[in-house]
């Protein structure tokens, strides 16, 4: 059986990430003016990363959205995570969820760059699915000479070796895709009263002010809408320019919406919980395919560090 704590871990992508508080308006139709934020920021008109010594390109059809949710040309680097890194990383408190997620998104942070063709990007526009996928490929840029290798365990007797490519993240289900918009970049329903409402991926950004935005109100014993929670990742599409005021603002317009819409951003929200699922995909000894839960041999701290740090030693 699967570790819980490590399958709940991976399983709640949705849920996590570091926001950021502005007053510019987002989500809802809303278009907020983007503000640079973090060192890999770039304008249009700066170097892309994958040109420069020690950054690696990622091929966005390669992530487990498959790009589909990103800007057209939008462009992901990537380079290895230094000793600093890496030691802070070993401080990690696997038992604690939100220190945990600050850790990705720390190496996220300082690893990975992010360039959309207009404007000012960051890493907290990936969408969450995608967060481990880019994880895993800093790690493999790392350790370069196959110091460090990650296990997952297929057996009570077998383990094998897990690459980012084995991993299976999330199947695009049909369902969803037909309402997919090429040019918009993300769902566009259409109801039968003409009201046309636009959804999306949860993006790293918008669930991390999520989150932040539900611990401040814990901490200050403040109450605050349980409901819109949970549908918020899909309905505001940008973390740029969200605070408390806009987005408490969303949830007062979130109380018209009618019961057809309600019904349908629930089934939605439902098939992608029911699509997100993180597994290893291998062949066994005997040629046929097999799924295994995401059960790192070492936890999760095992990314980043040497599998046999003892044979490091003459």
């Amino acid at each position: 059986m699967p570790d819980e704590k490590t399958e709940k871990q991976l399983q709640q992508f949705v849920e996590s990430q570091e926001g950021t508080d502005k007053e510019t308006p987002v989500g809802s139709g809303i278009t907020p003016t983007p503000t640079p934020m973090f060192p890999h920021s770039r304008s249009e008109g700066q170097i892309s990363r994958g040109n420069e010594i020690g950054w690696q390109k990622i091929p966005i059809k390669d992530l487990p959205t498959q790009g589909l949710f990103y800007p057209k040309d939008t462009e992901i680097s990537i380079r290895s995570a230094s000793g600093a890194e890496i030691r802070h990383w070993s401080t990690l408190q696997e038992d604690n969820y939100m220190l945990l997620d600050d850790m990705l998104n720390y190496v996220l942070e300082r690893c990975a760059s992010f360039k959309i063709p207009e404007g000012h990007s960051s890493w907290k526009d990936l969408k969450e699915v995608d967060r481990f996928y880019i994880l895993l490929a800093i790690r493999e840029y790392t350790f370069k000479k196959g110091e460090n290798h990650l296990q997952v365990k297929t057996s009570e007797t077998s383990t094998i070796n897990v690459s980012k490519e084995m991993i299976d993240y999330i199947t695009l289900d049909p369902r969803l895709m037909k309402y997919y918009d090429d040019e918009k970049r993300c769902f566009v329903l259409k109801f039968k009263t003409g009201k046309t409402m636009e959804v999306t991926i949860p993006s790293v950004g918008v669930t991390g002010f999520l989150k932040n935005y539900v611990g401040r109100k814990q901490d200050q014993q403040q109450g605050f809408d349980t409901d819109f929670v949970g549908f918020a990742p899909f309905v505001i599409k940008d973390w740029r320019g969200l605070s408390d005021s806009i987005y408490e603002k969303l949830v007062l317009e979130s109380n018209n919406w009618s019961i057809s819409e309600v019904s349908v951003l629930t089934k939605l929200k439902d098939l992608f919980v029911e699509t997100v699922n993180p597994v290893v995909k291998y062949v066994d000894d005997g040629g046929a395919e097999r799924v295994a839960p995401l059960n790192f041999l070492g936890g999760i701290k095992s990314i980043f560090l040497i599998s046999d740090p003892f044979s490091e030693l003459v």
